[in-house]
């Protein structure tokens, strides 16, 4: 005879809600709860429902915890660290801010007249040997307070944008414009016609 497994009874669902949305304080709480639950004997999937949480979630949470102790689930800021991440360390940055100072584009042997982004993108990868897209050019400029020119076109390409302008303008040709036509039907003359 098969005799029927009893019935696990759970606790009611809690809604998940994006643990990012909480405070640290908050966060910090519910992973305290996922601890507690789970040292009392409480599967991971029990766990899970009830706090709202999802089931990798949880798994994360005390697998840190088991590697790293309570330290791990103490709240701690997001994100990178400032200065965290950037193409060129402190010291890069203050030699190459000390050339755009210090010097002009020709003086380092440059084709630029003056300091502008693409210029200081080409000092940084002839220096330093670090690519640096244009974008971060300008991050870095902003955040040393240095102002550079505005690339300008070059002289060649500013006078085939005029001779280009120049043939648009002697190609044009006046339309003419078109006589005036009488109205076919204009409902005032129509109406004095047709008096009743």
């Amino acid at each position: 005879m098969n005799m029927p497994l009893p019935m696990q009874v759970f606790a009611p669902a809690a809604k998940k809600e994006d643990a990012r949305s909480l405070s640290a304080l908050e966060q910090y709480e519910r992973r305290r709860q996922v601890i507690r639950a789970h040292q009392r004997g409480a599967r991971k999937v029990q766990i899970a429902r009830e706090l709202g949480l999802s089931y990798t979630a949880v798994c994360l949470i005390i697998a840190r915890y088991q590697e790293q102790g309570a330290d791990a689930i103490l709240p701690h800021r997001r994100g990178r660290r400032s200065g965290e991440g950037r193409a060129m360390s402190t010291e890069q940055e203050e030699q190459v801010q000390q050339l755009i100072r210090d010097n002009k584009p020709r003086q380092l042997q440059m084709d630029f007249a003056e300091w502008t982004r693409p210029a200081v993108a080409e000092l940084i990868s002839k220096h330093l040997g670090v690519k640096i897209h244009i974008r971060s050019v300008t991050n870095y400029l902003k955040r040393w307070n240095i102002v550079v020119e505005r690339a300008v076109p070059s002289p060649y390409l500013r006078t085939q944008k005029l001779m280009m302008l120049d043939m648009a303008e002697q190609v044009k040709t006046p339309v003419p414009s078109m006589p005036m036509m009488p109205s076919i039907y204009d409902p005032l003359t129509q109406a004095a016609s047709h008096s009743y």
